[in-house]
């Protein structure tokens, strides 16, 4: 389903590729949906550990936008080099922003490792992606909002994805 399609009063997880393509300006509907979770149109979560990953990408592609990196293995450089790093902070703005949006952030529950392994066990999934459906669970949704189709393969799972990726 389109990001679009999201009824109103939903509550909706958020997963970090919405947050990328929004700050990179990839995705005009991921910019309007952000815009309504700030209107409380829907109900909007993500995790700390989301968060996270929004704040390592965005500073990956600073870097690549400065000309300080390569965009090919940007994080490897910036760990080499810690000089450069700190020549970055508008990926820090720019995920301090997320904290004004009316999008409740969900702390890791206590046993996130053993309620994730279940979906890295049976779905095949990445530890990162593997904590997606703890945090719904916490936040008991159902929805998610999410350009990543491998979600797809969870059965119980609504998947609203952004129809207008530009990348």
């Amino acid at each position: 389903m389109k990001l679009t399609e999201i009824p109103e009063g939903e509550a909706v997880f958020i997963d970090a590729n919405i947050f990328i393509y929004h700050f990179t300006g990839a995705s005009e509907e991921c910019k309007e949906f952000l815009k309504d979770c700030a209107k409380k149109r829907v109900t909007a979560f993500t995790a700390t550990t989301v968060l996270l990953e929004v704040c390592h990408r965005l500073m990956a592609i600073e870097a690549v936008k400065l000309a300080l990196v390569k965009p090919r293995q940007p994080s490897s450089y910036l760990q080499n080099n810690p000089s450069l790093v700190k020549k970055l902070s508008s990926y820090y703005t720019q995920v301090t922003n997320i904290l004004s949006w009316n999008i409740r952030i969900i702390p890791p529950p206590v046993d996130i490792l053993t309620k994730s392994q279940i979906y890295r066990q049976r779905f095949g999934m990445l530890t990162n992606d593997s904590l997606i459906p703890v945090y719904m669970e916490e936040a008991n949704t159902l929805n998610l909002a999410s350009a990543d189709k491998l979600f797809l393969t969870l059965p119980t799972l609504r998947l609203y994805s952004p129809s207008d990726i530009h990348i």
